[in-house]
């Protein structure tokens, strides 16, 4: 190319490059009112009154001070950057704001103010160090995702964020930002619907989740929800991460997990999971409550696993689950007035309505029907206590004690088992006190008496005594109304 020519073609090709940030419009003083009015469709541009409205956007947002903007319905293309106090209000849906490849949509200063518009494309719809709200806002489109929030606060009302691409993000909150955001969707394949690091903070009120891989990915900080659904994904529905969650009122369909944690304080009331591959909730160096559980056909990690963690249950229900209905691994569990039922196993080998390895367990007003496998299994050391407990229908065993597995029960029925009430293995340990046994297939007791395996039984009430002449049980004297009662 001949001299000549390249000095023609370098300013040609400087003409041509997309600018890196959005372009800097001179600053108009604005109208009286603080309104300015943009329409696309316009032939020409206006003074940005209702009337007359600015024809491009650029335009509407370079009025000082930062005006409310309103938008006609069309597709404006940006970015555009947004200054601090700046109101834009569309039509809906059909008021279109979108960026191509990577640049994101809008740049926002603090305390900025969307409604009624849609955000497509971009790499981030928007980002932003400060204030931010949102109502009736529609993403859709981005390439990292919709909104992220670098401190400062997020409102968003009626917002709905849609995914067209995997491995993106809905709302990423980080370092002390906080977020209140209801009555809004996540819809399409987000790998994390909300994402929670460090300091952050979330209210999510009234809010679905259909089709993320994880609607909630929480590491530290605080998350409140209340009124949620979760389904459709396929990785832990909600999972925290050395953070504090509380969560009311909410019910997770399908996926891995519906809760998952690891190092993080919970307090649950009203958590239903349906159809979870592996367990409703799983739980690993964790503390709190859970009230109101539901967890229905369940995976072959159980309804409720336990690892390490120290948690109270109450007023819980478990149905149609395999493997296990509480599983229970070192830590401290307190289970009070659950009903755990049709435990089945997948596998062949569990099947235990609760299964306690090296906890410390305090049972009460806990009923376990149709267990495959045992009504409750003591094993590794664990330290259990039993009150008022009820076995029916269990397969193997109501009660069974191993390897240094100390129960003591009070109030504990068994009934219709096609094994025996009380099954000891060697090292273990039974104290029974009001042991009411009926309708066992193999007999009320089978015990391995060897090392230190002992069995304590004081008012027994069974007419089925297979079983008590067994070297390690010690019987107390039976009262006078069971002294006649037939042996078998």
């Amino acid at each position: 190319m001949s001299p000549r020519l390249l000095l023609f073609a370098l300013p040609l090709i400087a003409a041509c490059r997309a600018p890196t940030n959005p372009p800097v419009v001179p600053s108009t003083p604005a109208p009286r009112a603080g309104e300015v009015w943009v329409d696309g469709a316009r032939p020409q541009s206006g003074d940005g009154s209702r009337e007359r409205p600015f024809r491009t956007l650029a335009e509407g947002l370079a009025v000082r001070p930062a005006p409310t903007v309103h938008i006609a319905r069309g597709m404006y293309a940006g970015p555009f950057q947004v200054a601090a106090g700046t109101r834009l209000v569309g039509e809906g849906d059909s008021t279109v704001l979108y960026a191509e490849g990577r640049e994101q949509v809008l740049w926002l200063e603090a305390g900025a103010s969307l409604e009624r518009l849609s955000l497509q494309g971009g790499g981030w719809g928007v980002e932003v160090t400060g204030t931010l709200r949102l109502e009736g806002v529609a993403f859709s489109g981005q390439r990292k995702g919709a909104v992220r929030l670098i401190g400062g606060q997020l409102v968003a009302r009626g917002v709905r964020f849609e995914a067209s691409l995997s491995e993106t993000v809905g709302v990423s909150l980080e370092e002390a930002a906080r977020a209140d955001v209801r009555e809004s969707t996540f819809l399409g394949p987000w790998r994390r619907g909300v994402h929670v690091q460090g300091g952050a903070e979330a209210v999510l009120e009234g809010v679905s989740f259909q089709g993320a891989v994880m609607a909630l990915d929480q590491e530290g900080g605080r998350v409140q929800m209340k009124r949620v659904k979760v389904e459709g994904g396929r990785g832990p529905g909600l999972l925290v991460r050395d953070g504090a969650l509380e969560l009311e009122e909410a019910q997770v369909t399908g996926h891995e997990y519906g809760l998952a944690s690891n190092g993080a304080k919970l307090q649950v009331r009203g958590f239903t999971s349906v159809k979870a591959e592996r367990a409703g909730l799983g739980l690993t160096r964790s503390t709190g409550q859970l009230v109101g559980l539901r967890v229905r056909e369940s995976g072959s990690f159980g309804a409720l696993q336990l690892v390490d963690s120290d948690f109270e249950v109450q007023d819980f229900r478990m149905d149609d689950v395999d493997a296990y209905g509480i599983a229970a691994t070192k830590g401290r569990l307190r289970a009070r007035n659950g009903s755990i039922g049709k435990v089945r196993s997948k596998e062949g080998f569990t099947g235990d309505g609760l299964h306690l390895r090296g906890v410390v367990a305090d049972i009460e007003g806990v009923e376990v029907r149709e267990a495959s496998g045992a009504g409750v299994l003591a094993a590794q050391a664990a330290e259990v206590t039993l009150r008022n407990v009820t076995l029916i229908g269990c397969q193997q065993a109501g009660l069974s004690v191993e390897s240094l597995g100390r129960v003591k029960a009070t109030g504990l029925e068994v009934r219709g088992t096609k094994g025996v009430a009380l099954a000891v293995l060697r090292d273990g340990d039974i104290w029974a006190d009001e042991l009411t046994a009926s309708g066992l297939a193999e007999g009320l007791l089978w015990a391995e008496c060897e090392g230190s395996t002992r069995i304590h039984l004081e008012r027994l009430k069974s007419d089925d005594r297979r079983g008590l002449t067994a070297s390690c049980v010690e019987q107390a004297p039976r009262a006078p109304a069971e002294a006649g009662a037939p042996a078998k």
